[in-house]
């Protein structure tokens, strides 16, 4: 019985790790991606924009190159005014395997907004 509750408590923990790392990295994709402002449209209207294509590289490149092989985009999302970024994680499995389940399957995903330096709109 010990034995079981230490591999739960060491499975546990290890998921919630590498749940946690997978979630940072789609935040900090998004996060990347609301720093794609349309300059030329903020210079026009003094409004902020994000440039639809380059949020989305950034978005995927920055998944991409932290990805570790654990993680598959499902979608990014830009909108005027928020980006989300959605992902699977590969979750691996420790003591759980024994059991034949090898990894877990999660479902992430970060949210950001462009503000190009202001902390509230109209400012």
């Amino acid at each position: 019985m010990m034995m079981i509750l230490v591999g739960l408590v060491l499975d546990g923990g290890w998921m919630y790790w590498q749940y946690r790392r997978a979630e940072i990295t789609v935040n900090a994709a998004a996060q990347a991606a609301s720093h794609a402002i349309d300059v030329d449209y903020f210079r026009e209207t003094n409004q902020i924009r994000l440039d639809q294509g380059e949020a989305w590289s950034a978005a995927s490149g920055f998944v991409n190159i932290n990805q570790r092989g654990q993680m598959q985009v499902s979608g990014i999302y830009i909108g005027n005014n928020q980006v989300i970024v959605n992902a699977n994680a590969q979750v691996q499995t420790i003591f759980f395997r024994l059991a034949g389940i090898s990894s877990l399957s999660m479902r992430v995903e970060g949210r950001a907004y462009p503000a190009f330096g202001i902390n509230r709109e109209g400012q």
